[in-house]
């Protein structure tokens, strides 16, 4: 009997916490069930005020308050810094501009001292995010994580599409233009090159440009490598003046592709380049540009007059002398929006 007795009693034992921990397991589901429920309430709100927030700049236009908001719902970009956590300092804050601009309006940055302004082409819009505004030196922990930065401040990401179908599900040639603007301070190099003129970042383009060809070693080392033979300079670094500044222009062909890079100086250790990688071509093996297919000519055409419409211009300019600028001009202008209330 004692041995009945006290085998029930395990078996209650057992049955009692099974019960407590089929209890708890349910509490636990239910807990979670709720956090998943209050997360889709969370961010159902954190869209709704994104859309707010994107509705008002169509209207009014792009505005600090306004960018500064969407970076506190966690539209924002960062310097790369390597293995370590993304300190606030290397932050910046972006747009989604296919949400605001239309084609005509036109791109703009304020870089610290300076403001880019770039037309917006009128084409199938892909990627389209932006940083209007980068306040490098606001502070001087922002001014040394440039410094220190892999690669610089990335302050565009664009993409326009001008391949057949319907984007994104195109057939045959998907004839995708992508364009990058960086915004780089120099130091970051070891014995950096000199590029306070023109002609000292002419000379530091066109090594790098020449660095890009690869030996016959390198295109032999395997089957894998031959397409490298592709690559060859198109154009030669070269001075050229856009709207009363300097620029250094470069382009290369490789493989089925055309890039072009464009740099100026803002300051001594400032430099602004811009990518811009073509649609897929055979380049190499059409030189004939008058026979390339239209919606190519049409992507050529509209990346020339985006270039043809880069304007920089400093704020409260005090006039001193610059080798990179010919001509003093206005930024380009800002897109006709309604009026923002009084207390905006």
């Amino acid at each position: 009997m004692p041995y009945l007795h006290r085998l029930m009693i395990g078996i209650l034992s057992v049955a009692a916490l099974s019960s407590i921990q089929t209890a708890l397991a349910g509490d636990n589901v239910s807990d979670k069930a709720e956090q998943r429920r209050q997360g889709q309430i969370k961010e159902e709100e954190r869209q709704q005020k994104l859309r707010q927030l994107y509705d008002r700049m169509a209207r009014e236009g792009i505005s600090r308050d306004a960018v500064e908001a969407l970076g506190t719902l966690g539209s924002r970009t960062y310097l790369d810094l390597g293995p370590i956590r993304v300190p606030p300092y290397a932050m910046y804050n972006m747009i989604l501009a296919g949400k605001v601009l239309k084609p005509s309006d036109h791109y703009r940055f304020e870089l610290d001292e300076h403001i880019l302004t770039m037309v917006v082409p009128d084409a199938i819009v892909g990627s389209s995010w932006i940083v209007p505004y980068a306040d490098s030196r606001t502070e001087p922990e922002r001014d040394a994580a440039l410094k220190r930065s892999k690669g610089g401040l990335q302050v565009a990401n664009l993409a326009w599409h001008y391949g057949t179908g319907i984007w994104p599900l195109f057939i045959g040639w998907k004839g995708r233009m992508n364009m990058s603007i960086t915004y780089t301070d120099v130091r970051i190099v070891k014995n950096a090159e000199d590029i306070s003129t023109p002609e000292k970042l002419r000379q530091r383009a066109s090594t790098l440009q020449k660095g890009r060809i690869p030996s016959q070693e390198q295109i032999n080392y395997s089957e894998s490598t031959k397409y490298l033979a592709h690559t060859r300079i198109y154009l030669g670094a070269e001075t050229i003046v856009i709207n009363g500044r300097a620029w250094i222009r470069e382009a290369m062909n490789e493989h089925y592709s055309r890039s072009y890079i464009y740099r100026t100086a803002l300051l001594p250790d400032r430099m602004l380049s811009i990518l811009i990688d073509m649609p897929q071509f055979d380049y190499n093996g059409n030189p004939d540009a008058t026979s390339y297919p239209d919606p190519l000519k049409q992507a050529i055409a509209q990346m020339e007059a985006m270039m043809a419409s880069l304007r920089v211009a400093k704020r409260s300019d005090d006039g001193k002398a610059d080798p990179f600028v010919i001509e003093r001009v206005e930024p380009g202008p800002l897109p006709v929006r309604e009026k923002r209330p009084a207390a905006d």
